[in-house]
């Protein structure tokens, strides 16, 4: 949001002093800061939230939120992230604003940034996030991290067998037994920006030469994975495996030279109809006290200083934070992009 700059002259009149007060005291910067009025959020009584994060794991993230602030309700929605962006915009459309924080995805946070749909809010827990985690102005800051990597069934593939390396995969021995899950876009951005764009493209059409086995649902691909269905799965996010394998799957990740990196975002709604309460569940998202319950689900916390479970999912992991900035104006065609290359529906 766009600060407004004021110039006076070297005389002021007796009415300068209170018109400038007036004035920051409805100042954009001071709803930007981690100023937040308790009793108002309190007469508030209420926050909503639209994530593209399971939302038997937001209910999870709520409880402890509703239990910090009793006279708190915490109602949300869910949807992929593109089902997530036309709901908020139809909404907008119609006069109707009805999310408060939005938890989601770099495509679906710089939409509704382009939109209008965000404010800024500088939580004063940003300052134990790392830079590539947050952008300067306040827009956004990552709630977890989603490392990416190539999954197998331990059934079907040696641990010593399982590919160290991106270009492991063109190996013809694994041509038609690859899955690549439709949905995770930021995987192809990734290794784009890991690659470089020349090379990252000539990397991922050779891949897609591969016969590659295309999936919609990143749920399905890690299932069909634990049956046998296939050896590999190309862009599995290793949380998730880990929660396969604690269940007895036989299934594993491997641990490549690099593994690309996405967050999911926190941002505020720029039209919020809890505006304090809002600040308060960012505040709460981006605290220790929340990300240690983000540990707990398991998803892999954000927060320097709290490590995931178990802790092999980040230590001795060479990770590559993808740029979101690089992002901005091109999602919508890197995504299309991936799912030509791959013959993705």
């Amino acid at each position: 949001m766009e600060r407004i700059k004021y110039k006076f002259g070297s005389f002021q009149p007796p009415l300068v002093p209170i018109i400038l007060g007036m004035l920051i005291s409805s100042s954009p910067s001071l709803w930007a800061s981690g100023h937040i009025d308790m009793a108002a959020a309190r007469r508030e009584g209420g926050v909503t939230v639209y994530s593209s994060i399971a939302l038997e794991d937001m209910t999870i993230l709520a409880r402890p939120f509703e239990k910090k602030y009793p006279w708190m309700k915490v109602e949300s929605y869910r949807a992929g992230k593109i089902r997530l962006a036309q709901r908020i915009v139809t909404e907008a459309r119609a006069g109707k604003h009805q999310f408060d924080v939005l938890l989601s995805s770099a495509f679906t946070t710089l939409e509704m940034k382009l939109q209008k749909l965000l404010t800024p809010y500088q939580s004063p827990e940003r300052a134990h996030y790392r830079p590539e985690l947050k952008d300067s102005e306040g827009y956004w800051t990552a709630g977890q991290i989603n490392t990416m990597s190539v999954a197998f069934n331990t059934r079907l593939v040696k641990r010593d067998d399982a590919p160290k390396h991106w270009r492991d995969l063109l190996n013809p021995k694994w041509r038609g037994k690859i899955a690549i899950n439709a949905n995770r876009p930021e995987w192809y951005i990734g290794l784009l920006q890991m690659m470089g764009e020349g090379e990252g493209r000539k990397y991922m059409r050779s891949l897609a030469e591969m016969q590659t086995i295309p999936l919609e649902s990143a749920t399905l691909a890690d299932e069909l994975l634990a049956a046998g269905e296939y050896p590999l799965f190309a862009n599995a996010a290793p949380g998730n495996t880990e929660r396969l394998k604690k269940k007895g799957a036989p299934v594993d990740w491997a641990r490549l030279d690099v593994l690309p990196t996405y967050p999911i975002l926190v941002s505020l709604s720029s039209h919020a109809k809890f505006p304090y309460s809002a600040k308060l569940m960012v505040d709460f998202l981006l605290s220790e006290e929340g990300q240690r319950v983000l540990k707990e689900i398991p998803r892999i916390p954000a927060r320097t200083g709290v490590e995931p479970d178990p802790l092999d999912l980040t230590r001795r992991i060479n990770i590559f934070y993808i740029d979101i900035s690089a992002m901005v104006g091109k999602g919508d065609d890197l995504e299309a992009e991936f799912r030509r290359t791959f013959g993705l529906r």
